[in-house]
């Protein structure tokens, strides 16, 4: 990927961290060096370096083609191929070469970034999610977020890009992917306001049209040629000859391999293969005879009952069912309340909300988002709460915070004593598509709006 392209998707806010390009020593062994012409596979890899950095991949597949040829078992060679066929729009080329150069040993971040696109490109998701999860390790969070948010899987980005742009020093970057990943799941209006933090209100609108485009475009291959600044090709394939199992040492590892075992020069007499004979039963063989007890029957010719075979007793202990109702009799104390109703009771009061000072609130408290104005905070509460009952049993506020000159209007969640309440509580809010994060109230903050909670209710008996 050329620098110039690079830098136009960093401005639109299309970041992934394929910068770089794989060299011959990667995955290299002293065998693979030695074998095919090093000096050509050299000069050709460096020709297509250099062909990529001008943003000519079509002339870049060439000698990527020519360095992989002169050194087939070169595990850096055959991912600069994948990644000069995936910048030519050569999906399934890029993923066949890149497979190969993992195969050999190149587990870089380039190298998983772009068989996960060129995946995503041809429609196989499940093995993209696949990959990123096998090298979590490995592909930086911003990176691996925003591929996951391409493959579909949004609420695995979402996590991924939180917690990316939660930690300190986090980049505009990692901020401007987290918002991609918003608006590729259809949450624009805190896409919006997440993209507005680095960037100025003529510069958010054009962001949004361009990611709009993106998120309209249904065909997968067409959506990452978008993003990566290319047009996607009629391919083919990788040719045969480049093939990893097509390669001198390859087949003569595989020529090793396949011993052929010959017939013996003596083969044992056919004799002692034939079955046995078959053994009759001799003429004075006796058959065996059982004499069974006939039933007693009376003058009649009639079998009694009481002479008919009766069924065994039913093993174990046999469990009775119990003969109190259900419900409550007519006339049992009010407070009875059922088994279910006094688990449900038990586990709502584990978090109980602490009293709520709207004029020093402190505390811990969960952040659900910030707003443009204390009506649409207000608003989003009441969403919220008929959305999740639980809420409904907490405080909420809204408070001003002004961010590079902008004020917004925080929603949070308050009366919860300790991390691990605001932690849990946060934890069931993210199971439900929720994005928040959890604060500790320090008691200066200028409460503009609050809300009392609401006493807990068990169902009706």
């Amino acid at each position: 990927m050329n620098r110039n392209m690079l830098m136009k998707l960093a401005i639109s806010g299309f970041v992934l961290g394929i910068t770089t390009f794989g060299h011959g020593t990667l995955g290299q062994s002293a065998e693979a060096s030695s074998a095919g012409k090093p000096g050509v596979a050299a000069k050709s890899a460096g020709a297509a370096r250099a062909a990529l950095e001008k943003g000519k991949a079509s002339k870049a597949v060439g000698h990527a083609e020519a360095a992989v040829a002169a050194s087939p078992r070169d595990a850096g060679y055959r991912a600069l191929l994948g990644q000069a066929y995936l910048n030519d729009g050569r999906f399934a080329s890029a993923s066949a070469a890149l497979t190969e150069a993992m195969e050999l040993g190149a587990t870089d971040a380039n190298t998983i970034l772009a068989l996960t696109l060129a995946n995503i490109a041809q429609g196989k998701t499940a093995d993209a999610v696949a990959l990123l999860s096998a090298h979590r390790d490995t592909v930086p969070a911003p990176d691996a977020g925003l591929a996951l948010a391409l493959a579909g899987d949004n609420e695995s980005a979402l996590y991924v890009l939180t917690e990316a742009a939660r930690a300190e020093g986090a980049s505009a970057r990692t901020r401007q992917n987290l918002a991609l990943a918003l608006a590729l799941s259809g949450r624009w209006a805190q896409a919006r306001i997440l993209a507005s933090q680095d960037l100025s209100l003529a510069k958010v609108d054009l962001r949004m049209a361009e990611w709009a485009k993106l998120a309209g475009q249904p065909d997968a291959q067409l959506r990452v040629a978008s993003l990566i600044g290319t047009k996607a090709k009629v391919d083919a394939g990788m040719p045969v000859r480049l093939a990893l199992a097509s390669s001198p040492d390859t087949q003569m590892a595989a020529a090793a391999d396949d011993k052929v075992v010959l017939a013996a020069a003596d083969p044992a007499p056919v004799d002692s293969f034939a079955p046995p004979p078959v053994v009759l039963a001799s003429a004075d063989t006796e058959i065996r005879t059982v004499e069974l007890p006939m039933p007693q029957r009376d003058e009649n010719g009639v079998v009694p009952v009481t002479e008919l075979p009766q069924p065994a007793a039913a093993p174990g202990e046999v469990i009775m069912a119990d003969a109190t109702p259900y419900r409550a009799a007519p006339g049992a104390p009010a407070e009875t309340v059922r088994p279910v109703q006094a688990q449900a009771l038990e586990l709502a009061t584990k978090i109980v909300p602490a009293v709520f000072n709207a004029k020093k609130p402190n505390g811990w408290a969960v952040q659900l988002g910030a707003y443009d104005s204390l009506g649409i905070a207000k608003e989003k509460w009441g969403v919220l709460k008929k959305k999740n009952g639980m809420l409904s049993s907490f405080p909420a506020s809204s408070h001003a915070a002004t961010v590079k000159g902008r004020t917004f209007y925080r929603l949070t969640v308050n009366g919860l004593s300790t991390r691990s309440d605001a932690t849990q509580m946060c934890r069931q809010l993210k199971a439900q598509g929720q994005v928040c994060f959890i604060r500790q109230m320090g008691g200066a903050e200028s409460i503009q709006w609050a809300a009392k909670s609401s006493p807990i209710r068990l169902a009706s008996r």
